[in-house]
């Protein structure tokens, strides 16, 4: 038994065809498929049954993968070891992300990787939470940094890492007709609402949050921060966002930030991955500077919470 065939059994899995596991692993689909049957011949079981369809894997082959897994990662660490002082990490990662955390994490994280490993690509895409699940379950993204959405409780066969906690705030125009501090939130609910979203449609992480509270005023839906920003300048529509996203909106003269004064809607911030998809040493390396990151930042967050109290 050798590493690459179960490196392949599992590539399989993860691309749900021969052809496309053979092209990611840059060999040709008959050197897959032989490598695939050598390994049925030796374990004595049948791993993938051939169809005019395609090929299916069998039960007995998802619980190997899973065994499989466990031992690639192993080997991952070993090596990880051995190179950590010597080989440089190649490679390209596909990232997407909310625009709260793409606006205010990111470029650290972005910039941060690339000093450390700067012969990996890392590809950024920016939209709402749902359509990033989306990306991540049909392996468009590699991982995805969301919010804890409905979508994501329901989906399955996702992997996750909690990165911090926060909670919704109002975001509007400094002339907003809104001139005190705080608002109930059945009053915010009735005002026009700007959802961002990357697709034509008001059904998004936020939306569904707002929807258990009531009906929702829905009066723009856009996928741009610097429209998102030129709109509610304007002061007759607001936005609810995570308070580190008002925080960074706040810093224009443009935009101000209301607090909810009798709802505590809070979010968690997570980065997401399909448990179909191995992970590489690079992509390792990118999840612990995420979590670092977040770590640092969060920190920072609280030390300056603690000096304005004083």
């Amino acid at each position: 038994m050798r590493l690459e065939q179960l490196a392949f059994l599992v590539a399989v899995q993860e691309s749900k065809s021969i052809s496309l596991a053979a092209e990611r692993a840059h060999i040709s689909q008959p050197a897959l498929s032989s490598a695939i049957s050598k390994l049925e011949d030796e374990l004595g079981v049948v791993l993938l049954t051939r169809t005019r369809s395609g090929a299916q894997l069998t039960e007995i082959a998802e619980l190997i993968i899973v065994k499989a897994k466990e031992v690639l990662d192993i080997i991952d660490d070993i090596r990880s070891i051995g190179k950590a002082n010597s080989i440089e990490l190649n490679g390209n990662i596909s990232v997407a992300s909310d625009p709260s955390v793409n606006i205010t994490i990111m470029p650290d994280i972005l910039t941060t990787f690339k000093h450390n490993h700067p012969k990996v690509n890392t590809l950024l895409k920016v939209g709402e939470s749902n359509n990033i699940l989306q990306d991540v379950k049909t392996g468009k993204a590699n991982f995805g940094i969301i919010f804890n959405t409905e979508a994501f409780c329901q989906a399955k066969d996702i992997s996750c890492k909690e990165l911090f906690t926060d909670e919704f705030v109002i975001i509007t125009g400094t002339n907003s007709i809104i001139s005190q501090n705080s608002i109930p939130l059945n009053q915010a609910l009735t005002l026009p609402i700007l959802l961002y979203n990357t697709e034509y449609i008001t059904n998004c992480g936020v939306s569904s949050l707002l929807r258990k509270y009531g009906d929702i005023n829905v009066s723009y839906r856009v996928d741009n921060l610097e429209m998102m920003e030129k709109i509610l300048s304007q002061g007759e529509s607001i936005a609810f966002v995570p308070k580190f996203m008002a925080d960074e909106f706040a810093k224009s003269n443009k935009i101000k930030k209301i607090s909810i004064d009798d709802a505590h809607l809070e979010v968690s911030i997570l980065l997401i991955w399909s448990n179909r998809h191995h992970l590489s040493l690079v992509e390792k390396e990118f999840i612990r500077v995420i979590k670092d990151t977040c770590t640092k930042k969060r920190q920072a967050a609280q030390a300056a919470q603690v000096v304005q109290a004083v």
